[in-house]
């Protein structure tokens, strides 16, 4: 069997940048910068593709300022902003994804064969790996990670759904310390992106895994905040120093971390990398303007008040375009009895959550021009579909369903509501229509949006209460209470790969937020009712998974589009245009919309981060 090799040598002092093309720039060649704001995302998120480090002079601290902490340091139950944009420094996997050459490549991994019928990979891990606490690093816990971890019912995870749509999940074999081969099912385009998955070492978790005689899985208990910084034990270039609850999360390099730059000096070349709790963005903005963060991620209004700024400041502003995080309100769609046999939603909400055209009329009232002219100062764009406008599957004929108020109550009236004489709305069993709208606290944005949004609706008769709560009591009414009616809420989107969006569209998966309750994992009394386009949306995702060709795949992506568009689980409103202010003293500063969300666009390379000398 012919077998297409992918190799990246990294040796032990020498960087061969002309094989890696790699993630980093130097001073001959900046990334474009885009000082004038527009009102609208410009074509292009990311900088030029081809860019080789400056060498850094070790040492120095970076502070980057966060509205909120982590939940945990374990990075499979993690699955807010606030841990990842931690989590992600700290674990590696065996690819990694190129955010300057939107390129996978080998991380953890030196080089890995790919069968010719895409469904076997060999990987060879770069030998001398070691864990910060210096154990090696080995064919062992890879293994361990996807057949004891991801692949653990116990353990809930968004991993585990990625692969799910094999129908079957991957089959890895150790052939030595160094060597794991993989055989998949069948083809499956998103392969090399779910492999960089973090790994997490063996020799810590083994006896984790496995229910207790309570039937608790310990590893769901493990690392979380109270855990000591020696407990953790990581692969990545950064590790954990210091936890102060309430005031920051101090790191420092992995002495065992594998990259070194092109002189041979280990890499991260600062000394400590700082993410300090800002609570909120009034507060992130004092701290940026007042020295004390070095990266800040605007909203649309500070640009006026930044601008003037930067000179003096001694810092840019990078305009990168639409953000590739979405906005939507979610309406819980669940049926489902809990063990005490009481719904997890009042049935009677739920059947109006449920009846499409009371969705389509509130997506009517969604004045997103309003939105965007008031509360993001022209610096956002409509959107319509999950994907966002930089993935290359992102379907521009999505048509938007317009601000129609009139519209709004001509489809209640047709699904049998109707209004008091004091324009009170109430549903054909003579419920009044009342429900709790949720959203996160700290987003000054998220607030106004909801404020537009209550007055909209009330218009149309509806009572809403309006609850906004804590980033964290938020989290845990969306994926363990579930009790929650209407939330304004965000996905972190990809730029590259539709995939990464396939847990919301899994009956069964952790992100199908809108309707949970699946039987395979529900525990009460009796679990939700699907409606038939969710298994098409399914299939459509499974199908497309097993397609190599891009052009096909597209086909499938672009229908996915069109049924979210016809049924509407979220109601999109805008994507803010990302504006990210930098500190000049910097070096190896690549801002891409590549890079992820937020700050995680200029965080993505902070090994190769450093501080020019004055």
């Amino acid at each position: 069997m012919h077998l297409k090799t992918v190799k990246f040598f990294l040796k032990k002092a020498v960087f061969v940048t002309s094989l890696f093309s790699f993630l980093f720039v130097n001073t001959a060649c900046e990334p474009p910068q885009e000082t004038e704001i527009s009102s609208a995302p410009q074509p292009s998120a990311s900088a030029s593709p081809v860019f080789v480090p400056e060498i850094g002079s070790p040492g120095g601290i970076r502070v980057v300022g966060n509205t909120a902490l982590p939940n945990t340091f374990n990075p499979y139950l993690a699955s807010e902003s606030s841990s990842l944009a931690v989590i992600y420094r700290m674990f590696s996997g065996l690819t990694r994804l190129n955010a300057a050459t939107r390129q996978i490549e080998p991380d953890l991994a030196e080089s890995w064969q790919e069968s010719p019928d895409h469904r076997e990979y060999t990987f060879r891990l770069r030998p001398g790996l070691k864990w910060s606490d210096g154990m090696p690093l080995t064919a062992a816990d890879v293994l361990f990670t996807y057949e004891q971890v991801i692949n653990n019912p116990g353990i809930p995870n968004n991993y585990r759904d990625f692969w799910s749509y094999q129908g079957a999940f991957p089959q890895l074999e150790q052939l030595d310390s160094l060597t794991v081969r993989i055989r998949l099912k069948q083809p499956f385009a998103p392969a090399l992106y779910n492999l960089a998955a973090p790994l997490v070492p063996r020799h810590i978790f083994q006896a984790a895994v496995k229910p207790d005689s309570q039937g608790q899985v310990v590893f769901n208990h493990m690392w979380g905040l109270t855990s000591k910084p020696t407990e953790i034990v990581v692969n990545g270039p950064w590790q954990l120093a210091r936890y102060l609850p309430g005031q920051r999360v101090e790191l420092r390099p992995n002495p065992h971390y594998y990259e070194h730059d092109a002189k041979g000096q280990p890499l991260p070349y600062l000394k400590q990398l700082v993410f300090l709790d800002v609570q909120d963005s009034n507060t992130a903005l004092l701290k940026f303007r007042e020295g004390e963060t070095d990266t800040y991620d605007l909203r649309p209004e500070d640009y006026e008040l930044l601008n003037p700024e930067q000179a003096q400041g001694k810092f840019t502003i990078h305009n990168l375009g639409a953000s590739p995080s979405s906005l939507f309100v979610m309406l819980n769609q669940s049926t489902a009895l809990k063990a005490d046999g009481k719904p997890l939603v009042d049935p009677v909400k739920s059947a109006w959550f449920r009846n499409l055209k009371f969705r389509q009329a509130l997506s009517h009232t969604l004045d997103k021009q309003g939105l965007i002219d008031s509360v993001y100062k022209g610096r956002a764009a409509v959107q319509t579909t999950h994907l966002n406008s930089h993935n290359p599957y992102f379907n521009p004929n999505i048509p938007d369903y317009g601000y129609d108020p009139g519209k709004a109550r001509q489809l209640l009236k047709e699904a049998g509501f109707k209004w008091s004489d004091q324009g009170v709305l109430f549903d054909a069993q003579g419920h009044r229509v009342e429900f709790e709208l949720s959203t996160n606290i700290s987003s000054p944005q998220r607030d106004a949006t909801c404020a537009l949004l209550r007055r909209e609706w009330q218009k149309l008769g509806i009572k809403v209460n309006y609850r906004p709560r804590l980033l964290n009591a938020l989290i845990n009414q969306i994926h363990q209470t579930l009790d929650w009616e209407v939330i304004l809420m965000g996905f972190a989107g990809s730029s590259f790969e539709p995939h990464f969006s396939s847990s919301r569209w899994k009956r069964d998966g952790r992100m199908h937020l809108f309707n949970l309750g699946h039987p395979a994992h529900w525990k009460g009394q009796r679990p939700t009712q699907y409606e038939p386009w969710e298994a098409e949306m399914e299939k459509l995702y499974t199908e497309a998974a097993v397609l190599m060709a891009p052009e096909e795949r597209k086909k499938l992506y672009w229908k996915a589009q069109e049924l979210e568009r016809e049924h509407l689980p979220f109601l999109y409103t805008v994507s803010e245009l990302s504006l990210l202010a930098v500190r000049n003293h910097l070096g190896n500063i690549y801002p891409t919309i590549f890079g992820g969300s937020g700050l995680n666009q200029i965080n993505w390379n902070s090994q190769y981060h450093f501080l020019k000398s004055e």
